[in-house]
């Protein structure tokens, strides 16, 4: 048992130093970019893209940086956003379900492209499809956060069986 727990130790460490070793690059070219003209005119086409979901423009950046590079990389640049930019739970929301179809495009467009699937098509569903699941869960999110308000029931609460 000793040798499965001193794995597992060893495994765990050994990943969050790889996890490390990506990230903080990452953020630190990230610091270094941001004040960049190029920067600032992507995050704010990426923005008019996004706006279409529900976004605003202070959270195109970090979704931008989940889309390209993922959660697991991006996250840190996420919860740094959330926070410098004092997101509100709505925009959180619109963020995290719509990274978390379109999450780490990069690396997956590339393992699709290298299977013969046709990069266009890839990205096209991909987006489509989460920025149409965004749209309906953040409809939905909001009526029911209405109804919650107004103290009306849920739809279908107390209805004859």
């Amino acid at each position: 048992m000793t040798g499965l727990a001193r794995e597992f130790l060893v495994g765990s460490f050994d990943l969050l130093w790889r996890v490390f070793l990506i990230v903080v690059p990452i953020m630190v070219v990230l610091e270094l970019l941001e004040p960049t003209r190029a920067f600032r005119a992507l995050v704010r086409a990426w923005a008019r893209v996004v706006r279409h979901v529900g976004l605003d423009e202070r959270s195109a950046a970090p979704t931008l940086i989940g889309f390209l590079f993922g959660l697991a990389y991006g996250g840190g640049v996420i919860v740094r956003d959330v926070r410098r930019h004092d997101l509100g739970r709505r925009q959180v929301f619109i963020m995290s379900v719509f990274l978390s179809m379109v999450h780490a495009v990069v690396e997956d467009t590339l393992i699709f492209l290298a299977l013969g699937a046709s990069i266009f098509w890839l990205l096209a569903y991909r987006i489509v499809w989460a920025a149409l699941v965004t749209v309906t869960l953040t409809a939905l999110a909001t009526h029911w956060l209405r109804r919650r308000r107004t103290g009306l029931p849920p739809p279908g609460a107390g209805a004859a069986r």
